[in-house]
């Protein structure tokens, strides 16, 4: 009898001290209902910090996004001067191409001139230079000449008003040349012809820009010849056809 209820306490004190035991345990890891899933959900730390696989988790899942955000940036930083280069060089939209422009080479022989060019296609433009010299140099030799050489241009590259083009010009003049012992004067009416050229446009900065063309066609004109002396008299009056060429510049360009 004595030995059953000794065993029955035993028994009694081992069932309370395991259940105890497992209490505790259970107390330790609280169990958290949640819809979260399981990477989600950081596992309970007395600390207060979470354990090491979940943080590994969270740094490999903001490692993609981190290394995402620098190459965007990256990719921003080397568009951007690209971008900034690209719209300096283009022509602003709705805004047309317009020049003012004097040839050097004309300078050199003492014509005077001035030139005015307009955008009036996407790729076209329309040159007009003035041309005049209303004096002597010398008794034996001057030039004096009112002229207009309208040109209407092509150009080939994307931008109007730089790099190569072709040209389809007119030219009217009237002039009074002297040369050594004749006078030439136009008579009746001017020196006219057309003619094609070719050309370029070279950029010196935002406004100024250098111009070389050269064309070749055909003038028609009639002219009265004098003696190269005042009041000279009367030689003839002739009619000349000439081919060959009809427009040479070396233009300084200052873009409005």
């Amino acid at each position: 009898m004595r030995t059953s209820i000794l065993r029955t306490v035993s028994l009694t004190a081992w069932l309370l001290a395991s259940t105890a035991l497992w209490a505790q345990q259970q107390g330790g890891k609280p169990k958290i209902m949640t819809s979260a899933a399981p990477e989600e959900t950081a596992v309970y730390n007395p600390s207060g910090k979470a354990s090491k696989a979940t943080a590994r988790k969270a740094d490999d899942k903001q490692k993609p996004a981190a290394k995402d955000n620098r190459k965007q940036k990256a990719t921003a930083k080397a568009e951007k001067p690209r971008k900034a280069k690209r719209e300096k060089s283009a022509t602003p939209a709705g805004a047309r191409y317009h020049a003012l422009k004097n040839n050097i080479a004309f300078d050199a022989i003492g014509v005077l001139n001035l030139g005015y060019e307009v955008q009036v296609h996407r790729r076209m433009t329309l040159d007009i230079p003035v041309m005049w010299s209303l004096w002597d140099a010398e008794r034996e030799h001057a030039l004096r000449i009112v002229a207009l050489q309208p040109e209407l241009r092509w150009w080939m590259g994307k931008e109007t008003g730089r790099g190569h083009f072709f040209g389809l010009h007119a030219h009217a003049a009237w002039y009074n040349a002297k040369w050594e012992d004749n006078r030439y004067q136009d008579e009746g009416r001017p020196l006219v012809g057309a003619g094609l050229s070719y050309g370029y446009k070279l950029p010196l900065g935002e406004h100024w820009g250098a111009e070389f063309n050269i064309g070749f066609g055909y003038a028609n004109t009639k002219y009265n010849t004098y003696y190269n002396i005042e009041n000279g008299a009367w030689i003839n009056t002739r009619i000349r056809h000439y081919w060959g060429p009809t427009r040479v510049g070396l233009s300084l360009v200052y873009r409005l």
